[in-house]
């Protein structure tokens, strides 16, 4: 073999030496630019479900908002109402037994029963239940009975409220250990089929 030939091949193999070396550097590039392509990708995917997560929990929020507002649109109204409920209950509590049974004291108890059940349906609930564990919640304690033994509530001055479950008034009340049972000696007798407006408060 001539010099010539074998300078040509020589030649020729480091021409393809360098040829490879550019397709693995070229290579190496396009891998890059398909990772960072992808990372890029990645991204955006997850700021997209980051943005749809957002927005479920926006429109989530905003339907909750919306039906706590409707729930409690008259929640304004209502407390100003208390106070119309507070006088019915002092007017049956001080109500002479004699009078009870006069056609027009019925004809005023039957629209108070009428005027509480349309409250009622508003999900207006009386906070007013004697013999039941006391709640800080529920009930104001301005009174207490000294004793061993868990709160109770002896006695309701004055009505609480509680609108769906929040409480608009707590209940004031006199907390005490649990009385037993057994008939007071202030409650009056009833005769024939008088109602006791005293107790029977619009079924509240």
């Amino acid at each position: 073999m001539s010099a010539d030939t074998q300078n040509t091949e020589s030649g020729m193999s480091s021409g393809t030496r360098a040829e490879v070396r550019e397709l693995e550097r070229q290579l190496d590039e396009a891998r890059a630019q398909v990772k960072a392509a992808e990372e890029r990708a990645q991204e955006n995917l997850d700021r997209w479900q980051r943005a749809q997560a957002d927005l479920v929990n926006y429109r989530r929020r905003t339907q909750f908002d919306r039906e706590q507002e409707l729930k409690f649109a008259g929640l304004p109204l209502i407390t100003e109402m208390l106070r119309i409920f507070d006088g019915f209950d002092r007017a049956w509590k001080s109500l002479p037994v004699a009078l009870r049974n006069l056609s027009w004291i019925e004809g005023i108890w039957m629209l108070d029963q009428q005027f509480q059940e349309i409250v009622r349906r508003t999900g207006l609930t009386r906070i007013d239940q004697v013999d039941q564990p006391f709640d800080p919640r529920l009930h104001d304690a301005i009174a207490t009975e000294p004793g061993e033994g868990d709160p109770y509530v002896l006695e309701v001055f004055q009505a609480g409220y509680e609108l769906h479950d929040r409480v608009v008034r707590p209940a004031l009340v006199k907390a005490g250990p649990r009385q037993a049972s057994g008939p007071s000696i202030e409650e009056e007798p009833e005769t024939g089929h008088q109602h006791d407006h005293a107790h029977d408060q619009a079924g509240r």
